[in-house]
């Protein structure tokens, strides 16, 4: 069980997480930062979990899965959002076994913010799995998958991923916030294990 799982599950404990945004390049003043950061955030202790974005605003990033390893040698443990808008089932597989190999186990499962630029112009969203269906292959990874073989089929080692989601309790329109009630609803059925609200000011729409 990962540190931050345990916050969690802690009736005493006030969990806190820090939002890191990495932005486009490798060894920029933005990953300088965000290095910087999770070193601080190590030695204070008082951190239970980095969160890091991915593409934030659909723009280019460096990978949150590459940085998120990094960080976790560090000594602190990320939370990488982990979105479904770039890639399709078979790459999520594979990133999915990369971050079990890292040891990197705290996952947001999102959309993603829709893609707005790129090298030589826009790029094409795939979203292939919904947060929900992404959900459920974690479910599988972490049971074992059973995949096929030319003798028939094998199960494979299985995962440790502890994976939450995402909701929005602030849209203005009842419409829009039944849709995420909805959504909510089928993000837990397929697994999320905590969820995440985003960020708003409506003490009302909080309460509600």
């Amino acid at each position: 069980m990962s540190k931050f799982q345990e916050s969690l599950l802690d009736e005493n404990t006030f969990s806190v997480t820090w939002e890191l945004v990495p932005g486009r390049g490798a060894r920029e003043k933005a990953q300088e930062v965000v290095v910087e950061s999770a070193e601080a955030a190590a030695k204070s202790g008082k951190i239970h979990a980095l969160t890091i974005t991915d593409n934030p605003g659909g723009n280019p990033a460096i990978s949150a899965e590459m940085l998120g390893a990094e960080i976790n040698k560090l000594g602190i443990e990320p939370l990488v959002h982990f979105t479904c808008k770039d890639k399709n089932r078979n790459q999520l597989e594979g990133l999915l076994y990369g971050l079990e190999r890292e040891n990197v186990r705290n996952l947001l499962i999102m959309t993603g913010d829709y893609p707005v630029s790129g090298f030589g112009g826009r790029a094409k969203p795939v979203f292939d799995l919904d947060p929900a269906q992404l959900l459920q292959l974690i479910g599988a990874l972490n049971q074992g998958l059973e995949v096929p073989t030319f003798k028939g089929s094998t199960t494979l080692g299985p995962t440790h991923f502890f994976a939450g989601a995402a909701v929005s309790p602030f849209k203005k329109l009842e419409s829009e916030q039944m849709g995420q009630y909805y959504k909510l609803k089928k993000k837990l059925e397929s697994g999320a294990q905590f969820i995440v609200t985003q960020l708003g000011y409506d003490a009302r729409k909080f309460h509600e």
